[in-house]
């Protein structure tokens, strides 16, 4: 039926009106072609979003999910389309070299991330969800604090000051148990990182988590700041 469906789309008008996701999913995605990002209802309920907690769990939250998304647009595939959604080139040279740049360095952390032994995450083959997870973070932070600055900061919560606990929020969405033969197989198959990773790679590159954890040099999370990439 998908097939038939797909074959009759052909030398059609993009129908614009689609949606590629049922509304009980709890899921979101980016389509390039109609340059959109679309969150199903199934989503907005915690750990994503829970109307109940205050504005830092829910930006570390459902926000950095949403920048995830918006950064698709600006990864090495939805890169290629243009704001119509139509393949083209419309970058300069020399911005594209830089981004290529940073997109290496990015794969080259993950690629020596090793889930089990033996098996390592490919770094080139995850590299779009890992510029969506690390631009994510820094979009959804960003409008954090342009929030706190607005309506004024309240202070620690259970402990932790609002910085920290958007940093745990963030983590939290990606708690993930799973046994080692679904693990080898999101590995080989899957474009997404493993869970584990989602939840602190991105941290590491972000200055603002240092920041908020007094992270210094010989701690586990640790990376010099010449090293950790930032693309969005």
């Amino acid at each position: 039926w998908s097939y038939k469906e797909d074959l009759e789309k052909l030398d059609k008008p993009v129908d614009k009106t689609e949606w590629g996701m049922a509304p009980q999913i709890v899921n979101a995605y980016f389509n390039p072609s109609y340059n959109e990002i679309v969150f199903p209802a199934g989503i907005l309920q915690p750990p994503f979003y829970d109307y109940k907690a205050d504005e830092a769990v829910n930006y570390g939250g459902i926000g950095a999910v949403i920048g995830h998304e918006i950064s698709h647009g600006f990864d090495d595939s939805g890169s290629r389309y243009n704001a119509e959604g139509n393949l083209i080139n419309w970058w300069s040279d020399e911005d594209l070299e830089k981004f290529t740049g940073l997109g290496g360095a990015l794969a080259d952390q993950y690629s020596q991330l090793e889930p089990l032994p033996g098996i390592h995450v490919d770094g080139k083959f995850t590299l779009g969800e890992n510029i969506g997870d690390l631009g994510g973070v820094n979009a959804a932070y960003d409008g954090l604090k342009l929030h706190l600055k607005e309506k004024g900061n309240p202070g620690l919560i259970d402990g932790y000051t609002p910085e920290q606990r958007f940093f745990i929020s963030w983590a939290t969405i990606w708690r993930t148990k799973a046994r080692d033969e679904a693990i080898k197989n999101q590995v080989k198959t899957d474009p997404h990182s493993p869970g584990m990773y989602r939840a602190y790679v991105p941290l590491q590159n972000v200055d603002a988590f240092y920041e908020a954890f007094n992270i210094k040099k010989g701690d586990g999370m640790y990376i010099a700041p010449e090293k950790r990439v930032k693309i969005w």
